[in-house]
């Protein structure tokens, strides 16, 4: 159990303070004033962006197929997807994060693994009174658990900046 303990201990003091560091920018966070002109998308052709609607609170990303002066359509999740430029609230484009996140990212996965591996494979060996059934529970949830929290890590990290570049008058 202390190795356990020692092992989760080191995992959070490498990634916790990367996952810590990384908030989502707000309106007020990225560009200083928005372009609000329409036809500024036309240029974004392709590009990965986020759409805030008037009358919801979720946002939408996807990638821009195309602009027209009435309407915008983005591919989402393999099907396009079109709103009204009277129902567009605010347009934010994203910028993929830099190598040295995408980098920190599978390093956090990587690390995952590894030591979900090692924590289970010294629960597994040791010596349980009677019935194993704590350590069983344990080496599962330390396989499960702990590339969880890795691939989590890299999730928060790989988010790339938003910049406001539409914003409705």
């Amino acid at each position: 159990m202390r190795i356990t303990a020692f092992c989760l201990c080191l995992l959070s003091i490498f990634v916790a303070p990367g996952v810590m560091a990384q908030q989502p920018a707000t309106p007020t966070q990225s560009s200083t004033v928005p372009n609000q002109s329409w036809d500024v998308l036309r240029q974004l052709q392709g590009e990965k962006i986020e759409v805030e609607r008037k009358t919801g609170k979720k946002k939408i990303s996807g990638r821009i197929i195309s602009l027209y002066d009435s309407e915008l359509i983005i591919a989402r999740k393999g099907k396009a997807e079109s709103f009204r430029r009277d129902e567009v609230k605010n347009i934010w484009r994203i910028a993929p994060p830099g190598r040295v996140k995408q980098a920190l990212g599978y390093i956090c996965i990587g690390a995952g693994f590894y030591f979900g591996l090692v924590v289970a494979v010294g629960i597994g060996l040791r010596e349980c009174d009677g019935s194993c059934v704590r350590e069983g529970i344990g080496v599962v949830a330390a396989l499960i658990g702990i590339p969880a929290a890795g691939f989590l890590a890299d999730r928060a990290l790989s988010k790339g900046k938003r910049a406001l570049i539409y914003s409705a008058p």
